[in-house]
């Protein structure tokens, strides 16, 4: 199975990017510059992991996985502190898409929420890192790391909590999606030369207009050359969330 590798090592990332799963993934690549710079205002632990959304458009003969594996690392250069890992679920149909036209797409969106199992522990984490992370920001780490032979859990969760105050702790935010092709999606895209490009939007907090932060990216930039002709030589697949459309 070819996993699409939505990884970002981003020097500022905010716990607030978890649900903003499109604008992480396509920085700097085929943006939405007016809605992405009204999101950069934001304080990222005041958004609602649990009423944000994302909506995907994910083009006729691609297939994907129902779910989106995240992982949230802290870290100080090579000692990591904590490493928590999360879901977000994917959801076909069952709510509305407002601020989406409909009408000029060739089917719906795929809409994308945070797992209800992992609200409570996402809620928390979000918390106790607005408490450290006064000026919302991560920092470079320097060159000195944690003893990573500290064998004392206790002391180790002091040192972590201590390095993200004073500000010398990086955030690695990974995320994961599995996508294959069906038979037309095959011939479409590694024999017709069509490429795959997504489009998507977020609605955050308690807003209910969805607003477009990326269009027409090239799945190629995510997967790379390689990662493509993985995909392409991947062994039919029978859709586990969603046949041709």
């Amino acid at each position: 199975m070819i996993k699409a590798l939505f990884r970002t090592k981003n020097k500022t990332m905010r716990l607030g990017a978890v649900l903003l799963l499109p604008l992480i993934a396509a920085a700097c690549l085929h943006l939405d510059l007016g809605t992405v710079l009204s999101l950069r205002k934001m304080d990222p632990y005041t958004v609602d992991l649990v009423a944000s959304r994302a909506a995907v458009l994910v083009p006729e003969g691609v297939l994907y996985d129902e779910t989106v594996d995240v992982s949230l690392r802290m870290r100080r250069g090579q000692n990591v502190f904590e490493e928590q890992k999360f879901a977000l679920e994917t959801l076909a149909d069952g709510e509305d898409l407002d601020g989406i036209d409909l009408s000029s797409l060739p089917h719906r969106p795929i809409i994308i929420r945070l797992a209800k199992a992992d609200a409570e522990r996402a809620n928390a984490l979000q918390q106790r890192l607005g408490a450290l992370d006064k000026n919302h920001q991560w920092i470079e780490p320097d060159n000195d790391t944690v003893s990573s032979d500290e064998s004392d859990s206790a002391k180790r969760s002091q040192d972590k909590d201590a390095a993200l105050a004073r500000g010398t702790v990086q955030g690695d935010l990974g995320l994961h999606w599995g996508f294959h092709l069906s038979p037309a999606g095959r011939e479409k895209y590694c024999h017709g030369g069509k490429t795959i490009r997504l489009t998507a939007w977020v609605r955050l907090n308690d807003s209910r207009l969805y607003r477009r932060v990326i269009h027409g990216l090239p799945l190629k930039r995510l997967y790379g050359k390689e990662g493509m002709k993985m995909l392409c030589n991947e062994a039919v697949t029978v859709a586990s969330s969603k046949p041709d459309q």
